[in-house]
């Protein structure tokens, strides 16, 4: 009887042991930091469940500025090879990465920006599994064309890019599409050169039909194009405000979308809909994040994504500045919603607050969980311009388990800003906790304020307290547990 207790107890233990392990391998952070400016381009999972990161490093020096970095991180987050690319001294970004079994293709853009982003064009690269370059070509916009942006997707045997760029001293963006194939040669190509307002190609699904259907982010409106190219109509994008639209294909004919909604109130932020046609948006499913006095905006690059519908994922930034979107003055954060199929959010999760995050891309990984990739100015603690990448993989709810690197960069269920403050904390809790207690304490320890809170927003005034340093707990039956340090100024 004895002998059998020892046997469960061991049992017991190693089940334990490789629960937290399995929790640990889950979710992990990753961060580049140095003295020079990262900007975050690009990161996908491989088919076997391993990372490739890009990015691009802006030095102090010129005559190394603009070099592209690729990096394969393991599953674990762990560094297993790098590559680092220049073109012809000119900044050059891995806008899109695409892997095969044995092959890892990146669709890059080039300009010189010394020339106002003239001499311009789309770099290819293809890479064995280990970053070893084995190709590379290279298309030349006009010498006079100044590249704005570019992005691509994969299409059964083709890859589709496209962008937009000023024609020679037009003030106009003119948006550019081409189908090239995977060994890189020209297919097709089309160029909408009279413009009477910005345009930009991001966003191209192939339909079975083999037409293509393409969004420009900046007119809000979706393109009809047959198979050569020919223009057959293009319809109206309602609610997304210009330059903040993604999608995710669930069908050869309906999709997911994620914006920020275009409305006479300007405090609704986030949007995401559920399309059942290409594009008609009759009968579309369309939900909204909520009310807000900051302005959170989907991931620059990539904001929604799912391997399994009821799972899906949205990416956001909370308190973006779009006037300074690299460094701004001010704390923001990654959000992360996890909803079902009908969109209805499960849980919703932030991290950061101590710095200006913004997010670039979220993606789905094969284990339930999700990655989500951008970039970090500590303007609290740098004397300069400085942006560094991060990258946080998170399990199934969201969580950062069993990892205590970068211990700055905190997940969080309910936030309180702005900090310092003055005259009134401002609360956002979770929705997964519709109502919390909010006890404040002065340097003391002792107890200042306690209020009941109701609603995902709360205003709390606190005017009546003098200038110093305090303590916040938010707490909740729901499970929250939130504190930390608040200065009123």
């Amino acid at each position: 009887m004895k002998k059998l207790f020892y046997c469960n107890l061991l049992l017991i233990f190693i089940l334990a042991f490789r629960v937290s392990l399995y929790s640990q391998r889950t979710s992990w952070k990753f961060n580049i930091k140095t003295p020079e400016n990262e900007y975050f381009n690009d990161i996908i999972q491989t088919q076997d469940n391993r990372f490739i990161l890009t990015y691009t490093t802006v030095h102090s020096a010129p005559e190394n500025d603009g070099v592209a970095s690729v990096v394969l991180l393991s599953s674990e987050g762990d560094v297993l090879f790098e590559n680092h690319i220049s073109h012809l001294n000119r900044d050059l970004h891995i806008n899109n990465i695409f892997d095969s079994t044995n092959l890892i293709y990146l669709i890059g853009s080039y300009s010189n920006k010394e020339q106002q982003h003239r001499q311009a064009g789309i770099a290819f690269y293809k890479m064995d599994i280990s970053l070893n370059l084995l190709d590379s070509s290279f298309y030349d916009f006009p010498e006079s064309n100044s590249l704005f942006a570019l992005h691509a997707t994969a299409a059964q045997d083709e890859f589709i890019i496209g962008g937009s760029y000023h024609i020679e001293d037009n003030p106009w963006g003119s948006p550019f599409f081409y189908t090239f194939s995977h060994e890189f040669d020209s297919i097709n190509a089309i160029v909408f050169s009279e413009q009477a307002q910005n345009g930009y190609f991001q966003r191209f699904h192939k339909l079975t039909s083999n037409e293509y259907w393409v969004v420009d982010v900046l007119k809000r409106r979706y393109y009809h194009f047959d198979s050569d190219l020919l223009l057959i109509n293009n319809y109206p994008i309602p609610s997304y405000t210009p330059g903040s639209f993604d999608a995710k294909w669930d069908s050869d004919t309906s999709f997911y979308s994620v914006g920020k909604i275009l409305k006479q109130q300007s405090n609704i932020n986030l949007g995401y809909n559920k399309q059942l046609h290409p594009f008609d948006t009759t009968g579309s499913i369309s939900k909204h994040w909520h009310i807000s006095d900051t302005i959170d905006f989907p991931a620059f690059k990539e904001s929604i994504d799912f391997n399994n519908k009821d799972s899906i994922f949205i990416g956001a930034t909370r308190n973006l500045s779009v006037q300074n979107p690299y460094f701004a003055q001010q704390a923001s954060w990654f959000i992360v919603l996890q909803t079902d199929s009908l969109l209805d959010v499960r849980w919703e999760r932030f991290y950061g607050g101590d710095a200006y995050y913004v997010m670039g891309k979220i993606i789905s990984t094969h284990d339930g969980g999700c990655l989500i990739g951008g970039w970090k100015y500590d303007y609290q603690n740098s004397t300069t311009n400085q942006t560094d990448i991060i990258l946080l993989k998170l399990n199934s709810e969201g969580l950062l388990v069993g990892n205590n690197e970068l211990p700055e960069t905190r997940m969080h269920e309910a936030i309180v800003y702005p900090n310092p403050g003055t005259d009134a904390l401002q609360i956002r809790l979770a929705v997964q906790h519709p109502k919390a207690l909010l006890e404040l304490f002065d340097a003391n320890g002792r107890l200042v304020l306690s209020q009941q809170l109701h609603q995902k927003e709360s205003r709390i005034a606190v005017d009546h307290l003098p200038k110093g340093t305090y303590i916040y707990r938010l707490s909740a039956d729901t499970g929250l547990l939130e504190s930390g340090k608040w200065m009123k100024m």
